[in-house]
């Protein structure tokens, strides 16, 4: 899965990744049952972009992670700054 967030000023992504990671909720959602990745990456041409890319072992374990408690505090931190979000379900193919 793809997470586009755009942020309504410059620096809001950067508080909205720290209060993520200072609350806890990064790792408890890095530590659930079937959770590959989920990491942030930062568009070095828009200072108000952030991409997440998560991978899930199922559907399955990614329809139970946005079931858990933390989930409810990550959309509260990431809707006090973000202006939009954009998800997208990424299908790969072998080369």
């Amino acid at each position: 899965i793809a997470v586009s967030y755009t942020f309504k000023k410059e620096g809001d992504r950067e508080l909205a990744v720290k209060e993520m990671t200072e609350s806890g909720v990064l790792s408890a959602i890095r530590s659930e049952n079937g959770c590959l990745t989920y990491d942030y990456y930062y568009s070095v041409e828009d200072p108000k972009t952030l991409a997440l890319y998560e991978e899930w072992e199922s559907a399955e374990h990614q329809k139970i992670h946005m079931t858990q408690p933390h989930m409810k505090t990550a959309m509260e931190i990431m809707g006090k700054y973000t202006k939009s979000t954009v998800i997208k379900r990424l299908t790969v193919s072998e080369f």
